[in-house]
């Protein structure tokens, strides 16, 4: 009986040591359970993003990362609670994008940018929001002499020299291209430079040139302290689209520093491999020379400040707008598509002298013609530099 007896007190032992551990168990499972969440969730949106578009458009489409927020723990979830989507048309003005990620607590947080599509206008210069505004006290006036919106079907003569004979340069190419004037026409709102390969080579100046391509260059004389700009598509050529400030030298009257001002330089279709050529199909190039000249003893050999800035896409595959302020003669900064891009300060030289508006398309022999060549094949467009518009805007009292 005794022995019986304690196999029966020890199993109650057991059994009530069981049901202790499980309800201690299931206590301190039951008070995690109720412990609150009260750690928010983390969301992170993009930059404010500004886009300029053509006057006439009702907005653009705008792509951007769409922000999803996150949690300690799984289950959260992002919701657009105002905006548009990415890839949406964004109409002209500003439209504030909003998110919000919420978990299964309830717990939230939010962020938000702005998508701002502006409309320039002719009256003022496209980079006007953004840096290039003017200083208290003035404002931007058109410079109507240097610019010119190529409307209807006539060049105007007035404003610029479309014969490198008459425009105090007599530069007449680089061989093997050959700068001819009947290669620029206005037309389709245009101002189009278009490229050539001549049918037999043409005996000038004792060089035999193959090809034809043009220069033109601003009658009035640009200044320090204007804003350049211009509306332009690059060629699909192994030659340049250019748009630059040329300065004439000479060293008997004067000036005899040689000075030149490129806001754009590009070609539109790579032969060289040389890793200081990259991406000259797809870049914004700008640079401050003072070439050598033997008058000119202060220097020894030409010297250059360059910029730049690597573009996504080819200069070729649409219209950009490149823009200058020629500041000061230390200070010039370079605008894309109304943002501010790139700028140089203390060049070789002080550009304080005046120069030319150009617009040269030329070859290079850094970027030889080679067996892929499209002169026989390619199209109008393939063949040709468009320029919408050339403006030029300066500073006066309010």
């Amino acid at each position: 009986m005794m022995l019986n007896t304690i196999k029966e007190k020890g199993f109650f032992t057991m059994l009530l040591l069981l049901i202790i551990a499980c309800s201690s168990s299931g206590e301190d499972e039951k008070e995690e359970e109720q412990q609150p969440d009260i750690i928010h969730p983390t969301i992170t949106c993009t930059e404010s993003i500004t886009v300029f578009i053509d006057a006439g458009k009702n907005g653009a489409s705008v792509a951007y990362s769409t922000p999803i927020g996150t949690d300690d723990l799984p289950g959260a979830v992002t919701t657009q609670t105002s905006g548009l989507a990415s890839e949406s048309l964004f109409p002209i003005g500003t439209t504030t994008n909003t998110f919000i990620v919420e978990d299964k607590a309830g717990n939230t947080a939010t962020c938000s940018f702005d998508v701002i599509v502006l409309e320039p206008s002719n009256d003022k210069p496209y980079a006007v929001k953004e840096g290039a505004e003017a200083p208290v006290g003035k404002k931007w006036v058109k410079v109507d002499t240097m610019s010119d919106e190529f409307e209807g079907n006539t060049f105007d003569d007035t404003k610029w020299h479309r014969y490198p004979s008459s425009d105090g340069f007599s530069w007449i190419g680089r061989p093997p291209a050959l700068f001819e004037a009947d290669n620029v026409t206005v037309a389709n709102g245009n101002l189009n430079i278009t490229v050539e390969k001549f049918d037999a080579p043409k005996r000038v100046n004792g060089i035999d040139w193959t090809h034809g391509g043009a220069i033109v260059r601003s009658k009035i004389t640009a200044k320090p302290g204007y804003y350049y700009e211009c509306r332009m598509q690059a060629n699909k050529t192994i030659m340049s689209s250019t748009f630059w400030i040329a300065f004439k030298q000479n060293c008997n009257t004067g000036p005899v520093r040689k000075l030149e001002l490129d806001i754009q330089e590009c070609v539109g279709r790579l032969t060289n491999t040389a890793a200081w050529a990259d991406n000259f199909d797809q870049i914004y190039a700008s640079n401050t020379w003072r070439h050598e000249r033997e008058c000119d003893t202060e220097v020894t050999g030409s010297k250059q400040s360059p910029a730049k800035t690597v573009l996504s896409e080819k200069n070729n595959s649409r219209y950009f707008v490149y823009g200058c302020w020629w500041k000061s003669p230390t200070e010039i900064l370079f605008y894309l598509d109304g943002k501010l891009s790139h700028s140089i300060t203390n060049p070789p030289a002080d550009f304080d002298l005046e120069g030319h508006i150009t617009m040269a398309i030329e070859t290079y022999d850094w970027n030889p013609i080679d067996a892929n060549t499209i002169f026989g094949t390619g199209s109008f467009d393939d063949l040709t530099t468009k320029y919408d518009w050339v403006r030029t805007w300066k500073l006066e009292n309010e």
